[in-house]
């Protein structure tokens, strides 16, 4: 059959030429005007009827060639893409246009076919792609994100700026400056590819790294954290298979942190007022034993105000110059006698007698405080290798390292008599052994914060420290 728009053509002009003819006739003879009348209504009435059945009653609407529904009205087609459009520019965003293909075209539908307005604008929003002019922020000539407008960039630089400027009152800032080239790009884009303000600061100032990490020999968690600048936890966090604290050698491990995009440089002087640290001076006193010391007179600090020229990025401080310097009160040096008589750790000590020396040799430092610092042991000179004995019979609780104590051992005697032995070159003992009263646990060394080899050995009461002279034998 005929496209709708045929068959109304065709009726219409079969009509004419059959009034044509009729024409013809009624001149020949006057009989035939009637029926010539007759003939001409019923082509007029069945051309009308042909219109009605076939002429097109609807629009369809083609995306990119392809027909997707059919409308009543061509203005509801108008009305709802300007709807779709207004909707969009409301949402702030700058000169929203489609950029597919619509096309429209007369049709014949039924009523079933025909979609109302509301239908319409949910299929367009669906399948139509929208576009709009926006703004992009490039680092280094790639674009990272893009937000509606210029005006919104600017201004988030600027706080990303201002979120690294000091605090300080005194501070004057010289510059502030990106370390990477940041640009502004007009654009245009999807609108679901334009980020908020708070987004985009968000991923300026920090995208996760992941990073493989190798375990080598002597590492642990603590010091690979440490060198990478970064928390256990956070290791931990990003590594769930790890059990405890145990690693084994090529072990892979991942790091994670956040890197920026972007870099800000702040240069800015600040004035200060800082102390000046008083000097020691030390005076010789044959009458008091080595580790003792007594002050003659007490050191005061001086006063100076000091002008500085610091650089950060990031917030990280990476540069700091004295431009000026200027001294409002002088120090006064601390004045301390320091003793230089040895004493002799062996028999007759003067103690309870209640635990055995651990090792023979000079005293060189006793317990109580030196200078600032207090001493919690008593320091027994030895050279690397000498034995080291258990001052009592009693259970190994602890042996291994431990921070500035180095290697060493831990001797629990019972009723909260604990004794410790420190800076040990190597151990002859371990954890949860039974020893005896003068059985060698271990070597005199230098491990841990030591200048010499010497045995520091302590003594702890219910986990206080006490004198170990108070209890030697």
């Amino acid at each position: 059959m005929p496209p709708p728009k045929k068959l109304t053509d065709v009726a219409a002009s079969l009509r004419l030429k059959v009034q044509g003819w009729l024409a013809r006739w009624a001149a020949i003879d006057g009989r035939y005007k009637k029926i010539s009348i007759a003939v001409a209504i019923a082509l007029t009435i069945g051309s009308g009827v042909c219109y009605y059945q076939f002429a097109p009653n609807a629009w369809a609407i083609e995306l990119n060639g392809q027909q997707i529904a059919v409308v009543s009205s061509r203005l509801t087609i108008d009305e709802v893409l300007q709807e779709i459009i207004s909707e969009k520019e409301a949402q702030q965003l700058q000169e929203v246009k489609i950029t597919d293909r619509l096309d429209y075209k007369k049709v014949r539908a039924s009523s079933q076919e025909i979609i109302d307005a509301a239908s319409l604008k949910r299929l367009l929003q669906a399948k139509v792609n929208l576009v709009a002019e926006a703004t992009a922020i490039a680092v280094d000539g790639k674009i990272q994100m893009v937000v509606k407008d210029e005006a919104t960039a600017v201004a988030i630089l600027e706080e990303l700026k201002q979120s690294f400027l000091p605090q300080e009152p005194t501070a004057r800032v010289q510059e502030v400056k990106f370390v990477e080239q940041v640009t502004c790009e007009r654009v245009e884009v999807e609108a679901g590819e334009i980020i908020s303000p708070e987004a985009a600061l968000a991923k300026l100032k920090g995208t996760e790294t992941l990073s493989e990490y190798t375990v080598k020999k002597g590492d642990s968690l603590w010091s690979i954290a440490r060198a990478h600048n970064l928390l256990v936890d956070d290791i931990l966090a990003v590594n769930p298979d790890i059990k405890g604290e145990h690693l084994d050698i090529d072990q892979k491990i991942m790091l994670s942190w956040e890197k920026p995009l972007v870099q800000v440089m702040v240069t800015y002087s600040q004035e200060v007022s800082e102390s000046i640290p008083y000097g020691v001076k030390v005076e010789n006193n044959a009458n008091l034993y080595r580790g003792q010391e007594r002050v003659i007179k007490a050191g005061v600090e001086g006063e100076q105000r000091v002008t500085y020229q610091i650089v950060t990025q990031n917030g990280a401080e990476i540069e700091k110059n004295v431009l000026a310097k200027q001294v409002i009160k002088e120090p006064e040096n601390k004045i301390v006698e320091r003793g230089t008589r040895l004493a002799l750790a062996s028999r007759g000590g003067g103690g309870s007698g209640q635990l055995a020396w651990p090792i023979r040799g000079p005293i060189t430092s006793r317990y109580g405080y030196r200078g600032r610092e207090f001493h919690t042991g008593l320091d027994i000179d030895g050279s690397t290798g000498d034995p080291v004995s258990a001052a009592e019979a009693g259970t190994v609780i602890f042996v291994g390292y431990s921070g500035n104590y180095g290697r060493m051992v831990t001797i629990d005697h019972g009723d909260g008599l604990v004794t410790r032995y420190a800076h040990l070159n190597g151990y002859n003992v371990s954890t949860g052994d039974q020893v005896e009263r003068g059985q060698i646990i271990g070597y005199v060394g230098t491990s841990g914060r030591t200048t010499g080899s010497h045995l520091h050995f302590e003594v702890r009461v219910n986990g206080s420290p006490r004198d170990p002279l108070s209890y030697l034998d």
